[in-house]
């Protein structure tokens, strides 16, 4: 009786904790704004990127998402310092193939293994304005560009470099 009693528990607890997992909207089709600022450590790539949402928080975590979706769909251009960095896919056409994975790995927040948010504090002055869209922010974000691909390889998403020879 008291296993039973247990496992109901802990069952209820897994439920409620599945309940309150944090999602996180994304749509495909919306321009990212992405600059590349400069190559970081040998398969990082740093950037600023600007996100817009209705709060500030929402913002960050959109610019946080647009800079893998940009790497993984539309690449980011280059400047005159810098090379841009090329898309992993195949854009739209890949996404609609794999739409289910690309769906779960965005919306569930699996995209944050493979972005880290630099700032040092909160963005505020002109890196957090308000506008008719909410609030847009801007961040310099580092991409794990390396570990991003060889996920997408591992799952079946893109072919491995070495596959080509």
């Amino acid at each position: 009786m008291k296993k039973k009693l247990f496992l109901c528990i802990v069952s209820f607890c897994l439920l409620a904790l599945s309940t309150h997992a944090r999602k996180y909207p994304f749509k495909m089709d919306h321009a990212y704004e992405i600059q590349m600022v400069r190559v970081a450590q040998e398969g990082m790539k740093f950037m600023k990127v600007w996100g817009v949402a209705g709060s500030a928080d929402k913002a960050i975590d959109r610019a946080l998402q647009d800079a893998v979706a940009a790497c993984i769909f539309t690449g980011v251009s280059s400047n005159k310092d810098v090379n841009g960095v090329p898309a992993l896919t195949n854009g739209s056409t890949d996404y609609e193939k794999h739409k289910k994975f690309f769906d779960t790995f965005f919306k569930k927040g699996e995209f944050l293994r493979y972005v880290h948010n630099v700032n040092k504090s909160y963005p505020s002055g002109e890196n957090n304005i308000n506008t008719t869209k909410g609030r847009k922010v801007c961040l310099y974000v580092v991409v794990m560009y390396d570990r991003l691909r060889k996920r997408l390889e591992d799952e079946g998403i893109i072919r491995r470099l070495n596959d080509y020879f």
